[in-house]
């Protein structure tokens, strides 16, 4: 089995993750990212003798920077919370697609034999209305935003490409990726700027700054599952050393929670011993996810896997990450 992954994006959230357990398993990598959402970070894996690291958009890449690659995994994308969705939907929907069009004809193209992993999203699946499976996708409604419908076409794309010029595959759908290594969104004054970046970075900042009322989109009642990255990443390398082809899988945390009662949760973590302020109901986009939760029983059959962070694991450790970086944050360490 060759061992050479070419990763694009791949010094992002989940990319991250996802690194560190290919080195800690013996795979070569290479990175190529453009660092466009936080500015260039120093992983602390970069300086690993098996990692390769090229700063660069995908789209500048030249098609024969693909060539020699058993695995190309494509984590590159226009990516943020709620609110990010709904104030960049164009820019969403086609730097992604472009991205992946690109990222899928170079790797036709240099490396036809690979195996090309897209990363798409729970948000396929934004009319759910309980625990969904793989094979439930083909019963949905399309998604509300545009960036659950691009990543929705992506997966077309991706299949359609292995349909018609026999591309070897795999579609990974993360939901709700979290854990250390993500912030909350800072806007271009440096403020934060909640519903930028996802729920539970936004929630433990509030929650240790002390916010009070506590600002929730919408009424609370929105339903979410929770999935640590190191979870994500021990199942794609599985996906890797199986030599899985031309499936996919959903991977999923198997907590599911209100968001009132998660503001609340984070809020005891960060504030043990001190009341919870109360909620202060902020305007939900028209179209607010009311229940996004998933079933993993497919890669828990195929490959064996499980969560290993529970909800309450995931909240400590964003909470910890987020105190770390306080001052950056413009808040108090």
């Amino acid at each position: 089995m060759g061992k050479k992954v070419l990763m694009l994006g791949g010094a992002g959230f989940i990319g991250s993750y996802v690194a560190r357990e290919l080195l800690e398993n013996g795979f070569n990598i290479t990175i190529v990212d453009n660092f466009s959402k936080y500015g260039f970070i120093e992983h602390d894996f970069f300086a690993h003798p098996n990692c390769e690291v090229k700063i660069k958009d995908v789209r500048a890449m030249y098609p024969s920077e693909f060539r020699g690659y058993d695995w190309v995994l494509c984590f590159a994308a226009l990516i943020g919370g709620v609110k990010y969705f709904h104030q960049f939907p164009y820019q969403i929907a086609r730097d992604n697609t472009e991205i992946l069009t690109y990222a899928i004809d170079s790797t036709l193209g240099a490396s036809p034999h690979a195996t090309f992993v897209y990363f798409s999203s729970s948000m396929v699946f934004e009319h759910a209305t309980q625990p969904v499976r793989e094979e439930d996708l083909s019963q949905q409604k399309v998604p509300f935003t545009n960036y659950g419908m691009q990543k929705l076409f992506g997966e077309y794309l991706v299949k359609g490409a292995g349909e018609e010029f026999g591309l070897n595959y795999l579609i990974v759908r993360p939901f709700n990726a979290v854990g250390s290594g993500e912030l909350p969104g800072i806007n271009k004054n440096g403020e934060v700027e909640f519903g930028m970046a996802h729920v539970i970075p936004d929630f433990a900042f509030k929650a240790l700054i002390r916010q009070s009322p506590f600002e929730i989109l919408g009424d609370g009642e929105q339903v979410r599952t929770f999935t640590h990255g190191k979870d994500i990443g021990i199942a794609v390398r599985m996906m890797l050393e199986r030599e899985i082809k031309n499936k996919d899988f959903n991977i999923c945390g198997e907590d599911s929670i209100k968001m009132s009662d998660l503001a609340r949760l984070v809020w005891e973590k960060a504030n043990p011993g001190i009341p919870f302020p109360g909620f202060k109901y902020l305007s939900a986009p028209p179209a607010d996810v009311r229940f996004r939760v998933g079933s993993s029983s497919k890669a828990k059959e195929l490959l064996g896997w499980t969560p290993t962070y529970n909800l309450e694991a995931i909240i400590d450790d964003v909470i910890s990450f987020i105190q770390k970086n306080m001052s950056s944050l413009g808040g108090k360490p």
